[in-house]
This record gives structure tokens, sequence and C-alpha cells, in this order.
């Protein structure tokens, strides 16, 4: 392939990303399906070997990790967290535990997966997709509680499944024995809390001295690629400390503002160019689950689904609804009547899976665990599965709220 035909091909694929994105927003249809099946397309036209993408998939999954979790936590609003919180951890705590458990039991006891791949496997299918979840809900007409309520919940429900899978992996592949799991997962939280926490105090600090210049958000990047960097040189959790780094910048404002009430936050904002750091993030992240889509459709092969993985996807979304199901019924404490019960069936409704589960599904077979090599296509059958049933949900949500 010569380069005018590389160059062609990628701005392609960003013109489908845009276009996909475009009918996202017209038709409620995610656009993941449109870039797994252009994935696949391209495997199959170039010829590309699985061995080659396999290569890629852990360098270009541990990326994709930091961009959602740094897009979770610029995302988090402080003042919505302080006002929905319990209800949202109802709904994450019961969906999110209920889900996993289920299908742990299920993969573990019917499909006879050992403990750990039921375990990575709960993992990945047990998180709402945030980057569907939260450009979908700010369109459906919704009381703004639930929409708050979901847009929390998805966020923190990919930070939980990740920070768990990436813990998870880090202990069997490493030298630590099984009864170091406690001591492991606090150390490894508590040193990249303290590492995240300190660098978005520190670099809060750093925009207001440099308010004005350009480039702020290249900057804001390689600060973020630093946090990770040091983070797993202490052998802390990297993804978790660019959590805690992105909350701690997009909320400092609000709480400086609250310990200080003489400072004026929405300046303070400005200063700090916020927005404009949200914004340009939001264009690496649409370019990232872009590429990532096509990426998984490379790694995607349907011919080597078996009957056996079709009954496995069918049975561990049964199990999802089942789990969402008791958790929306959990979050009320009781039966929701009139407008409360739209709002329980747009929380039911709103569990699609996308890039979170997609990425890591490709990680376990990354690090050469056995058994794991029928994630792909697993992850592929539920976010078809969840997206298929939101897209239809949502109709049904905008008919009964016009």
């Amino acid at each position: 392939m010569n380069v005018s035909v590389f160059f062609f091909m990628i701005a392609a694929v960003i013109c489908l990303g845009f276009i996909g994105n475009w009918l996202f927003r017209i038709t409620r249809i995610p656009d993941s399906l449109l870039l797994i099946v252009t994935g696949f397309g391209l495997r199959a036209l170039l010829g590309v070997q699985p061995d080659w993408v396999e290569i890629a998939a852990p360098y270009f999954g541990a990326f994709a990790l930091l961009v959602i979790l740094f897009e979770g936590g610029l995302h988090l609003d402080f003042e919505h967290m302080m006002t929905s919180w319990r209800q949202t951890l109802k709904l994450l705590g019961g969906s999110f535990i209920l889900s996993f458990m289920l299908v742990l039991a299920l993969a573990h006891f019917v499909f006879t997966r050992s403990w750990l791949t039921s375990t990575l496997l709960s993992s990945a299918v047990a998180c709402t997709s945030a980057a569907i979840v939260i450009p979908l809900i700010r369109q459906v007409k919704v009381e703004g509680r639930i929409r708050t309520i979901l847009e929390l919940e998805s966020s923190l429900s990919d930070a939980i499944a990740v920070l768990f899978t990436v813990i998870v992996l880090n202990l069997v592949t490493g030298r630590e024995g099984i009864d170091q799991l406690g001591p492991v997962i606090f150390s490894s939280l508590t040193g990249a809390l303290v590492v995240g926490i300190g660098a978005g105090a520190a670099w809060i600090w750093v925009l207001k001295k440099l308010a004005g210049q350009p480039l702020l958000y290249l900057m804001t990047f390689a600060g973020m690629l630093i946090v990770y960097s040091v983070s797993e040189a202490l052998h802390s959790s990297g993804v978790f400390g660019v959590f805690m780094f992105s909350l701690t910048f997009s909320n400092g404002p609000h709480v400086i503002a609250r310990l200080f009430p003489r400072v004026h936050m929405e300046r303070m904002e400005e200063q700090l160019g916020g927005e404009d750091i949200k914004r340009f993030h939001a264009e690496l992240t649409f370019l990232v689950r872009t590429f990532f889509f096509v990426f998984l459709g490379m790694l995607f092969d349907p011919f080597k689904m078996t009957l056996m993985t079709i009954a496995e996807g069918i049975a561990i979304y049964v199990l999802v609804l089942a789990a969402r199901m008791l958790a929306v019924r959990l979050s009320y404490w009781g039966r929701p009547d009139g407008m409360e019960r739209v709002g329980a069936r747009v929380l039911f409704l709103f569990m699609p899976r996308g890039l979170a589960t997609a990425v890591l599904a490709t990680l376990p077979a990354a690090h050469g665990l056995a058994g794991t090599e029928d994630f792909v296509p697993l992850a592929v059958l539920i976010i078809l599965c969840t997206n298929a049933a939101i897209t239809l949900g949502v109709r049904w949500v905008e008919e009964r709220t016009e």
C-alpha cells in the first residue's frame, strides 16, 4: 500500500465516523455497528493478518482506556454528584454488581470457564457506555434528575470496570499471589489517588499561570500521560491516576468556590480554559472511538463464531437485562408511578455497552491469557444487542414525553 492510499483510507474512516455520528443524532442508532463492519471489510479488502492487529491491541487498548477515563473525569460534575449521588450509587451498585455476579456464575457454572476468565468477561460486559449514554440522553426529553443519574452512572461504571480489570490483569501477570489481593488493590489505588489529586491541583495552578497561552490542551494531554507514567512507575494504577487527575482538574473551581466564596468560579474556569480543553478532548475521544471500533472490526471474525458463542452471548444479554431491571427497582425503593414510571423505564433502557466493553474484551488475550480468545466476538454481540435495544427504547421514550 502506498502512502497516498494509506492517507486516503485514514480520511475515509474519519469521514465515516463523522457520518455515523451525524446519523446517530438523527436516527438514534449508535454508529458502532457501522464502524465494526467497516473494520471487518477493511481486513478482508487489504488482507490484514489478525496477528498484526493483535500486536497493536495492548498499545491501542491502553491508550483508549486513558482517553475514556480522562473523558469520564472531565464530565463528572461536582454539583450534580452532590444532589444525585444516593440514587446514582443505588443504580450503579445494583446494575454493575448484579450484572457481574450473574454473568460470573453463568460463565463458570454453565459454560465451564475458569474463575479468572469468568471474572474478566463479567467485568467487561457489566459496564454501561458513557460514550453512548451521555450524548444520547442529552438529546432526549427526559427529567433533568434522570439525565444526571444516567450521566454519572455510565461515567463511573466505565471507570470501575476499567480499574477492576486492569488490577486483576496486573495481579495475574505479576509476581504477587492471590493472598496479596487486598494489599495490592489498596496500594494501587492509594498511590494513584495521591498522584492524580496532587497532579490535578498542581495543574490548576499551572494553567492559571499560563492563562491565555496557546496549546494548553496539548500540555494537558502531556500531563495526562505523565500522570499515567508516574503512577505506573510507583506500582499504582495509572488509569485510576488519570481519572483522578481529570476529576480534580475539572471540579477544582467548584470546590475552591465553595471553600472561598469570594472566588468567582466562572472567571476561574475561563482562566483555566476548561471548556476549551473539554471541547478538544471530545474531538480526540471521537477520533479514538472511531478508530477503535474499526480496529475491533479487524479483530472480529464472524465466521469463527460458534453456536456456543452465540448461545453464551444471548444468555449474557438476558442476564444483563434482568440485572438492570432489579437495579432500577432497587434505586427507587418501591414501585414508581406517574412520571416516575417513565423515569424508571428510561433508567432501564439506557444500558448500552460500547467502547469500554470493546477495549476490555481485547486486553486478556493481549496479555496472553488462555481461554479469552472468544471475548471479542462475545463483546461485539453484546454491544449490538444492547445498542439495538436502546435504539428502539429511545423512540418509545420520545413518544411518551412529547
